[in-house]
């Protein structure tokens, strides 16, 4: 508890979203019309859960009704908050829009009187604010504790909780585990329901959970005795005639690792665990899922418990199976669908079928989800990836063996750009002017050619990558800072080669290219090689398309060269030029920035506390499902897929500050670089006092009004250009 407690107040909205749409819609697709949400308010989480779940209720409106309940996991009146008051917390929670249902754990508690006093004030509460009741009561098998539920059936009769379901103020009240009421016999079993008399009560059983977390061995018994507890569902209803429902509580975390959100699952377990062989028990296990749980929250509660469908019944409904007959299993009986229901599914809800029209991406268990893996031609080489490792160990580099080859490869492919191709394509193409070039004229200009190459590459397929990665596009704050996907990690080892040829190129000749160039390559290679911890992968395309203004930049300086200066083409490609250097650099780039600080920030402060402790015996015995939920990781397959190399998830100081502040290196230049294209372009296109020269003077002869001729003398004065050296500083900007 004390780790989950913790795990959750590192809890973020867009992950909270991301799960709670995952859980939804894939219920949608198993069937689910009607649930009850549990959101936890408690000074953990404070508000986050429940105002993620009114936004989930909001955006599912249509497609599934969602009964927001808001539960506290935590204890009431023994926390260890000092003065703080978890009932001002709650009551405050309650009266947001929306929320329909009141619950709480009154066992968490730690003295009997303080489970009396949580259920007094949850109960009074619940009636005053008009709410339905939700109790996790009685979750131990301690045979000598009596059960808390009398306690709660004694209030609710002494609150004179209202009977009459068609009274405005009626509510249902649900009783979850219970366990404590398996150690029941006959006559006590009779002796409830008769105190229960005609109150609104529904029990639920939640198998799944009950399960896992109840008889844990003793060590000195060998691990051979294992005490279960959960409710005897039918055994309730038929001989005793309460209304039970089975539910699923947990999906997928510390408390329920196992199992996925289809209420058809419980029947089949409830099949072996209840020994309900006959049609009858089929029948009811089925009423269990369906109508029986409808009328626990209170929907529908007008109608009989039967599953039939007739004129008037409630349009809102399952259809199972597609292929009828035609499958082996082909299910024609509610018998048949009890022992296995398979997954063909068609849900109606409110008269729409609507299955078809919720994103599978999501889907928790879905072995079919978007991952967008390296999308590069060629894999990487083992020997190559194994020569690496060493390296990559050393220096945290995680996901630099999967695309060491990439980094390779653009380093060399640039580097063969730089050596071959442009001085070849070059000669061709402008013969006369690159002949007579000095070497550090050529050296300038075969760089500009690369530079030109990677960039337009580079661009598309960040682009690309952008539009397509779906993992990437769904990322939550977390995963955009400790994350990975394939494609992203492509763009990061094409980047990574060609800022360590920069880098080298720019050693070789830093007379030709300077400090600001140095610094440019140092701080560029060291914030795209951090993407391979990884760490802020996700920002490797989006601080790529800095290379936006690149092709046009270069295509100004070969305008130079190439004896157009001032020309039209210029102009329109100076235009072009400083357009895209503002947008991409300046205004994307610093919104970027000013995000992935935020990121950055955001998850250096909410490191996993090293004095946190877990009883793993406790947590299934270690699984690594239950141990990624009580770390507070996402249980989806697709968020596990993406923090596959997160590991613990940790930012050292160092790291943080070295990249924002190779990124801050980065846009300071970029803002100084933009100063000075303006100077440059204006020098193309503006004349200088200097480049005025006057001209020889000019003899004009004319006559006055009075006949006499007049010879008078007029200076003018002409334009001429200012030559642009070659010590300009327009070098290419990567």
């Amino acid at each position: 508890m004390r780790l989950t407690s913790e795990a959750k107040s590192r809890f973020e909205h867009d992950d909270l979203m991301d799960r709670g749409r995952a859980l939804i819609e894939e219920s949608i697709k198993f069937g689910v019309t009607h649930m009850r949400a549990f959101v936890e308010v408690d000074f953990g989480v404070e508000m986050k859960c429940l105002d993620a779940g009114l936004e989930l209720k909001a955006e599912f409106r249509d497609k599934c009704y969602i009964q927001i309940c808001v539960f506290a996991q935590d204890p009431i009146f023994s926390h260890d908050h000092g003065s703080r008051s978890m009932t001002d917390l709650l009551e405050n929670a309650i009266q947001k829009h929306e929320v329909e249902v009141l619950g709480s754990t009154p066992y968490v508690e730690k003295s009997l009187e303080l489970q009396e006093e949580n259920i007094k004030w949850t109960i009074e509460t619940a009636k005053l604010y008009q709410l339905h009741l939700d109790f996790h009561l009685d979750y131990h098998l301690n045979e000598h504790q009596k059960p808390m539920v009398y306690s709660a059936i004694e209030r609710l009769h002494r609150i004179n909780w209202t009977t009459n379901y068609e009274h405005k103020e009626f509510r249902t009240v649900v009783f979850g585990h219970c366990t404590r009421l398996t150690l029941l016999d006959g006559n006590e079993w009779h002796k409830l329901r008769q105190e229960i008399r005609d109150l609104p009560v529904s029990f639920v059983g939640l198998p799944t959970s009950d399960l896992f977390m109840m008889g844990r061995p003793d060590e000195a018994t060998g691990g051979s005795i294992r005490v279960r507890g959960t409710l005897q569902v039918i055994e309730m209803i038929k001989k005793y005639d309460f209304n039970v429902a089975l539910g699923i509580n947990n999906v997928g975390n510390a408390f329920t690792p196992q199992g996925t959100c289809d209420p058809m699952s419980l029947t089949s377990l409830g099949v072996g665990i209840y020994q309900a062989g006959t049609k009858a028990d089929a029948q009811i296990l089925l009423e269990c899922v369906s109508t029986r749980a409808r009328q626990a929250i209170g929907i529908y509660v007008e109608h009989n418990i039967n599953s039939n469908l007739d004129i008037g019944s409630p349009s809102s409904f399952v259809i199972f199976g597609t292929k009828g007959s035609r499958n082996f299993r082909a299910r024609k009986s509610i018998q048949e669908l009890v022992y296995d229901a398979g997954f063909e599914r068609t849900t109606i809800f409110e008269g729409n079928e609507i299955s078809s029209l919720v994103s599978s991406q999501y889907s928790l268990y879905s072995t079919t989800h978007s991952e967008m893996h390296d999308p590069f031609p060629i894999p990487p080489s083992q020997w190559l990836s194994q020569a690496v490792q060493p390296f990559a160990d050393y220096f945290h580099l995680t996901t630099l063996p999967l695309h060491i080859h990439e980094v390779l490869g653009s380093f060399l492919a640039y580097t063969f750009i730089n050596k071959v191709v442009a001085p070849q394509v070059s000669i061709r193409l402008f013969p006369e002017k690159y002949s007579k070039f000095s070497a550090e004229r050529k050296l300038n200009w075969d760089v500009h050619v690369v530079s030109l190459c990677q960039s337009s590459l580079i661009n598309v397929l960040a682009l690309w990558v952008m539009f397509v990665d779906e993992e990437r596009k769904n990322m939550t704050a977390q995963e955009r800072v400790h994350g990975y996907t394939g494609a992203a990690g492509m763009i990061q080892g094409l980047a990574t080669g060609y800022f360590l040829w920069d880098l080298m190129i720019t050693l070789q000749n830093l007379r030709v290219f300077g400090i600001g160039m140095l610094a440019h390559a140092t701080s560029a290679l060291l914030v795209f090689s951090f993407g391979f911890r990884p760490f802020v992968n996700f920002y490797g395309c989006t601080f790529i398309l800095y290379e936006l203004s690149s092709p046009f930049l270069n295509f100004h300086w070969f305008f130079d060269k190439l004896d157009m200066t001032g020309s039209k083409p210029q102009l329109y490609n100076g235009i072009a030029l400083l357009f895209t250097f503002f947008c991409c650099r300046l205004v994307w780039g610093t919104y970027q920035s000013l995000r992935v600080y935020q990121d950055v920030w955001r998850s250096m402060h909410n490191q996993p506390s090293s004095s946190a402790s877990i009883n793993i015996d406790a947590l299934a015995n270690g699984t690594a499902s239950a141990l990624d939920a009580a770390a507070g990781h996402s249980a989806t397959p697709i968020h596990n897929d993406i923090m596959r190399f997160a590991n613990d998830e940790f930012i050292p100081l160092w790291l943080g500050f070295t990249y924002l502040g190779s990124n801050l290196v980065l846009n300071t230049l970029n803002f100084y670089w933009f100063g000075k294209m303006i100077e440059a372009v204006r020098k193309r296109f503006q004349p200088t006092k200097e480049g005025r020269q006057k001209d020889k003077a000019i003899a004009i002869k004319s006559t006055g009004a009075n006949g006499k001729t007049r010879i008078s003398v007029e200076e003018s004065e002409v334009r001429r250009r200012k030559a642009l050296d070659d010590n300009e500083p327009i070098a290419a900007v990567s």
